[in-house]
């Protein structure tokens, strides 16, 4: 079951998540374009594990695994204040279901990795594929602008 806009909007202002102008967002101090094109290029991040599209596939959506407080955090946008704008709501509006959140059995995150939440794109099972620039990216998309 999908909610509509409107539904979605008022589940974010219970859980005092606020909607600010696409000025203002920012995530983790970057400006929304400049945190898109990180997350783009985490498409071709190795994260070692049955992890692919976002979500864990070694298990099923109601085991414990990285995507598992997806529904309850909007993604996990929820711990991340003054990050999203209107237009970004709308579209991932049309994707999230309040049990599962973005992901689907067998399929992973619905999101595109430029509207996945930091938190989304920093977890991992293992790093032992990483390459150097990959941790470097991951880094700099978890600790923000203030640790680049």
């Amino acid at each position: 079951m999908r909610l509509k806009y409107e539904d979605v909007r008022a589940l974010l202002a219970s859980w005092g998540v606020s909607i600010v102008p696409r000025e203002a967002a920012r995530v983790r101090g970057f400006e929304l374009d400049v945190y898109r094109g990180l997350a783009r290029l985490t498409e071709d991040v190795d994260y070692d594990c049955n992890f692919k599209d976002g979500c864990c596939r070694a298990r099923g959506p109601g085991d414990k695994n990285c995507c598992s407080e997806c529904a309850c955090t909007f993604g996990y946008w929820r711990k991340e204040p003054g990050a999203l704008d209107e237009a970004t709501v709308r579209t991932m509006a049309e994707s999230y279901d309040p049990r599962w959140g973005f992901r689907r059995e067998n399929t992973g995150c619905l999101l595109p990795r430029e509207l996945r939440s930091p938190i989304c794109l920093y977890i991992l099972c293992s790093d032992a594929k990483l390459s150097g620039g990959d941790r470097y990216l991951l880094d700099k998309i978890h600790y923000g602008l203030s640790w680049t």
